[in-house]
């Protein structure tokens, strides 16, 4: 996973603002040192950034569009060769935010902090880059006064744990030694997390963000890569040493996760977290997909390779009997259950399956 073992070597913030009634732009307010965390801080802040980018659904693989003199790319790549020079750190970090401020167009995006970070993250490690915007919130802190528990209310409380408003861009520099004088960014990986992202409004957003500000774009292997991802689920459910019950528990289950959960991403450990109730079971499909080399990380959901394997769902038996029902309705309308059948002619007893369909039959051919 590119975003394990995180460690955060620089830090610094900024603010931007929202636009003017005229949306002209309000001038950021930079900042020109580096932030000194103590061990807890920077624990906490290391944990944020491996959730979102690495364990989230909202955390996705993008493609690199822009790699000029001005990129996102350019500065983040500047960033990390600045390694041992903070003052150079600092001045593309203004660069960045500027930059920022230039992409928020719109009088409805708000303003914010703008952190910029650098360090390594991986195994084995490898150097990187990212920004977040976080917008300020309010909550509750408690503290003592005389032995009394108080609550302090505090204005401007950015990326505690529950909170949504906030996005993160990162570039990595994952092949360092990859160099192509055609396409600068070969060798490195950028990635997005914006817990607003759903299959519904991916575009929508924050496109200012992640297109304009970052030069990022979806991948355009994410058709392919979903349909690898209902491909391979659903062979390791065939082969699986679980009861035919099961089996067809989980393959209603994958189709419920790839056309009605919401979430605009596939990951292999969201769909084990949710569906899968063993750790055995869990363990077994986790190292099934990596042995076929399916990225671990969130992959943009594309349903137009895969959709019309998801209309069907079908049950084969021996002697040419099938049994074919709509994906999304065979799971409240037919029941599978395994029984054991009449012994054969050397005492065996096989197992049958019972099928209980919740209707009436209203035509045969």
């Amino acid at each position: 996973m590119p975003f394990q073992n995180l460690n955060i070597s620089r830090i610094i913030i900024h603010e931007v603002f929202k636009r003017n009634e005229d949306r002209s732009m309000r001038e950021p307010r930079y900042g020109n040192r580096l932030i000194q965390l103590d061990v807890e801080a920077r624990d906490a802040l290391q944990e944020r950034i491996t959730n979102a980018l690495g364990r989230s659904s909202h955390g996705v693989e993008m493609a690199i569009q822009l790699w000029d003199d001005s990129s996102a790319w350019n500065l983040a790549k500047r960033t990390i060769e600045s390694a041992g020079n903070d003052a150079e750190f600092i001045q593309i970090s203004q660069a960045i935010t500027a930059r920022m401020a230039a992409a928020q167009t719109s009088k409805g995006v708000p303003g914010g902090i703008v952190v910029v970070i650098d360090g390594t993250s991986g195994h084995p490690a490898r150097s990187f880059m990212c920004v977040i915007k976080a917008e300020p919130h309010g909550g509750f802190t408690k503290r003592e006064d005389d032995g009394q528990l108080l609550l302090e209310y505090l204005k401007d409380l950015i990326l505690t744990p529950q909170a949504k408003l906030y996005k993160i861009g990162a570039f990595i520099k994952h092949d360092p030694a990859a160099a192509n004088a055609h396409q600068p960014t070969v060798g490195w990986r950028a990635f997005l997390f914006d817990d607003l992202i759903t299959q519904g409004n991916k575009l929508g957003a924050a496109q200012y963000f992640y297109e304009t500000f970052l030069g990022l774009a979806f991948p355009s292997n994410s058709a392919f890569q979903t349909k690898q991802f209902h491909t391979l689920t659903k062979e390791f459910i065939r082969t699986s040493t679980v009861s035919e019950e099961k089996k067809s528990d989980l393959l209603n289950a994958l189709t419920t996760y790839l056309k009605a959960d919401q979430t605009a991403t596939v990951e292999v450990s969201a769909f084990s977290d949710t569906y899968l109730d063993t750790p055995e079971l869990r363990d077994a499909y986790t190292h099934y997909m990596v042995q076929k080399h399916f990225p671990q990380q969130a992959i943009f959901k594309d349903l137009s390779e895969v959709a019309s394997a998801l209309k069907q769902r079908k049950l084969v038996f021996s002697h040419n009997i099938k049994l074919t029902a709509p994906a999304d309705q065979f799971e409240d309308y037919v029941r599978i259950q395994s029984i054991d059948g009449e012994p054969d002619d050397s005492g065996q007893i096989p197992k049958w399956t019972q099928i209980t369909v919740r209707d009436h039959i209203r035509d045969q051919e």
